[in-house]
């Protein structure tokens, strides 16, 4: 089972004049600030519909984080930042990405990873295609570096 999309609900949809709004996700119920949203210009691959994005956190899912788009058709997924799951994990932005994000090399950025979640309790990692989003625009997106060795599909608990 992917970790997209089923049994997600933005119970309060974001307006201008109150900065709380409460967010119900099979991850569980969050409440988050409005000012907090991050656009995804382009969306994510197979949710190119979903622009804008909370990222959510709860001691009830740490080290995790929950991604959840508030438009578009109902997509939630959990993250967690990939130096958690490989420590030695490195990525670099392509010049065309830097200048998507419009930051320079020194610039702090947000690294994040797609967590998928199996029936039979498997979990994995997408350290491939991070997703990226610059905290100061609050602008993000996924990316695929040309040169990455890392799997799509790490596993997060290993025999």
């Amino acid at each position: 089972m992917s970790t997209s999309a089923m049994n997600t609900q933005v119970l309060d949809p974001p307006c201008d004049d109150e900065a709380v709004m409460r967010v119900d996700t099979r991850f569980g119920v969050f409440d988050t600030d409005r000012r907090s949203l991050v656009a995804f210009p382009v969306g994510l691959p197979a949710f190119e519909q979903c622009r804008h994005f909370v990222l959510m956190a709860s001691p009830s899912i740490a080290p995790f984080q929950c991604l959840h788009a508030v438009d578009g058709p109902p997509a939630s997924f959990l993250v967690i930042n990939p130096r958690l799951v490989f420590p030695e994990y490195r990525c670099k932005l392509s010049p065309a990405d830097r200048e998507r994000f419009q930051v320079t090399n020194d610039a702090p950025l947000l690294w994040l990873v797609l967590v998928s979640l199996k029936e039979n309790g498997e979990a994995t990692a997408n350290l491939r295609a991070p997703i990226v989003i610059n905290p100061t625009r609050m602008v993000g997106y996924q990316v695929m570096p040309h040169d990455s060795l890392y799997p799509m599909r790490y596993p997060l608990v290993s025999d």
